[in-house]
């Protein structure tokens, strides 16, 4: 390693220690049982990062919202999801145990019932699936420095889309950017989601408040469904300027 570790606290008070490294020395150091010490690892070759992540309390409560939310939003407008949570992305030419690990990461809908049908057939069925299928949707719940050049590797991978989320420890606020990923291409911010059913950013970060303060998992359902419901709502109203249709009046 040609570079000195750093370490740094994230906005939500997690713990980072960023190494660098050359590609060779990452894809030795994969062989290392990193998750043994630290919950959060991303060995990235193509970046020459080993991020190591020992995440606080508001980040994993985070993190758990989160998963929670998108079950619940993609039960209703997909009919399916699969949160594949401390999984381990990589690209089709990163060497073995490197690849990073998000937050969250969701296969939604169609996706999420053949990866229930690979995992049927078993773990190795189930590995081939990951490596040969994009994920829909990953979740990044806590920005920090280490993580500049990330957007891109999950487009790479051909992840459809990813939530970043901006909070800060000792504050309730909460604010998200949705963008859309594709290999080769800047990503695409979006005001409305386009793997869950329209969900705006605002109608997240209102969803999580509504979570947080559930405490079964009818509540932390109904929590998200109100949302969901109020969305689907506003997608259907017709515009107030646009004349209400009128049938024609039968002559005589």
């Amino acid at each position: 390693m040609n570079h000195p570790a750093t370490m740094h606290t994230g906005p939500l008070g997690s713990t980072i220690h960023v190494l660098r490294a050359d590609p060779d020395t990452i894809a030795e150091l994969a062989a290392l049982d990193w998750n043994r010490s630290f919950s959060r690892v991303c060995l990235d070759p193509v970046r020459g990062l080993v991020t190591l992540m020992t995440p606080s309390r508001l980040h994993e409560d985070l993190t758990d919202i989160f998963g929670h939310l998108v079950d619940a939003a993609a039960s209703m407008v997909a009919g399916a999801a699969k949160n594949l949570s401390h999984t381990r992305l990589r690209g089709r030419d990163d060497p073995p145990g490197t690849g990073m690990e998000p937050d969250c990461a969701f296969y939604l809908g169609d996706r999420a019932r053949a990866y229930r049908a690979a995992l049927a057939e078993g773990e190795a069925a189930a590995d081939a699936f990951l490596d040969r299928t994009p994920l829909d949707l990953v979740v990044e719940a806590e920005i920090t420095n280490a993580d500049e050049g990330k957007i891109a590797r999950y487009a790479e991978m051909g992840v459809r889309e990813l939530w970043r989320l901006h909070g800060r420890r000792g504050t309730r606020e909460l604010r998200a950017d949705f963008l859309a990923l594709r290999p080769g291409a800047p990503p695409r911010r979006l005001a409305a989601s386009e793997v869950l059913g329209g969900l705006t950013p605002g109608d997240v970060c209102e969803a999580v408040e509504g979570v947080r303060l559930s405490v079964t998992r009818d509540e932390r359902t109904e929590a998200v469904a109100r949302i969901v419901r109020r969305r689907r709502r506003a997608s259907v109203r017709v515009p107030e300027d646009e004349a209400p249709y009128a049938a024609p009046r039968a002559s005589g």
